[in-house]
């Protein structure tokens, strides 16, 4: 049975663990995360944190946090307060201020939070966007932070291609992906499915981060303050722009606790094409896909979801489909799933069964 990869989105978080968590762990966190040591060289570095200053992670680890990276925060204010907390601060310790980074492409409030965990040799520098602006006038040149190609001057003329918010982009043929469905069907038929679900999952966590980036570079307004249809909508454009196909949301089953979700000309099952000896969900390509909107709706509602593939191209239906639910509902869907029940209908009645068996259980006292 398929199983989804455990907290898409931190349910509780204690900065004082931070030693304790793996980079994948950092990069799920809604706000940067920057680790320096006593001199204050830069030890570890998450996803957000990269995509708001626009910096690749590989380009800061190893440098020089205060002079190197953010020379804006060589002031008494920050890099001094700093100095003081690595002085005398106690393990367990946790020290709150506000600033503004200063970019070249424009200035952010934030706050800060300077953190040492128990038992670790690292100081961590937590940072919650609070509002983007313009950049600021009259801040001299030497204080503003180098952006990506200053860090890696070579990149274009090694084949490095970055978008305009400088993230590093790739163009992958539709051809890519039936070579690694054909690979993963040869070599171990049944990983299929949890391979690329678990990799949509982490693909849908880091396009979280990006489209958190460009609501509040847009907008003013992190996803959780758009509304649903503007949510949706960026989402939306996000993928169509990449060219995965054209997916509508519908939110018409919400009160039974199930949005669907329709792609239209899906690249995943154009890639495999239509296959007449398929027989039953694990046999569905877009698993993909069905884990990339997990972890963006995630995400978006700061709790567990699960996506499954109901209908597929691959599977001769004429669009791709996909519901998603709460994660304590799994179990039920995928039950119902593997029972043949593919249709929308028969899987919100098989979830309404199972909600009303497993009420009457509890009411019994079981």
């Amino acid at each position: 049975m398929l199983e989804l990869t455990k907290t898409p989105v931190p349910e509780a978080f204690s900065p004082l663990e931070l030693d304790s968590k793996s980079e994948s762990d950092l990069d799920a966190l809604p706000f940067g995360v920057i680790a320096l040591d006593a001199p204050g060289v830069v030890r570890r570095y998450n996803l957000y944190e990269s995509r708001f200053a626009r910096i690749d992670r590989e380009q800061v680890l190893g440098r020089a946090f205060f002079a190197e990276i953010a020379p804006c925060t060589r002031v008494d204010s920050f890099e001094g307060r700093f100095r003081r907390f690595v002085s005398s601060a106690e393990p367990g310790r946790v020290e709150r201020f506000d600033f503004v980074f200063d970019f070249k492409f424009g200035a952010q409030e934030v706050s800060v939070e300077i953190v040492r965990p128990f038992g670790g040799d690292l100081f961590y520098l937590l940072v919650n966007r609070k509002r983007l602006m313009p950049p600021r006038p009259g801040v001299p040149q030497k204080m503003l932070p180098p952006v990506q190609r200053e860090l890696a001057p070579r990149e274009a003329e090694i084949g490095v291609r970055r978008d305009a918010l400088e993230r590093r982009r790739v163009d992958v043929s539709v051809p890519f992906f039936a070579a690694l469905r054909a690979t993963c069907e040869r070599l171990s038929p049944e990983a299929w499915p949890l391979f690329a679900h678990e990799w949509g999952v982490q693909w849908g966590r880091r396009t979280a981060v990006d489209l958190e980036s460009t609501s509040l570079e847009e907008a003013g307004k992190s996803l959780a303050d758009l509304s649903m249809r503007d949510m949706v909508s960026s989402l939306t454009a996000h993928l169509a722009e990449q060219g995965w196909g054209h997916a509508v949301y519908d939110f018409a089953l919400i009160r039974d606790g199930i949005v669907m979700t329709e792609v239209e000309r899906s690249a995943l099952a154009e890639a495999v094409g239509a296959r007449v000896d398929v027989s039953g969900p694990r046999r569905f390509t877009c698993h993909l896909l069905a884990g990339l909107f997990a972890g963006v709706l995630s995400h978006v509602a700061s709790r567990r979801l699960v996506t499954r593939e109901i209908a597929c191209v691959s599977a001769g239906s004429p669009t791709c489909r996909f519901v998603t639910v709460a994660a304590e509902r799994r179990k039920a869907l995928d039950r119902a799933l593997s029972e043949g029940r593919l249709g929308l209908d028969e899987v919100r009645e098989s979830l309404r069964r199972a909600r009303t068996s497993s009420e009457a259980i509890t009411n019994d006292g079981v």
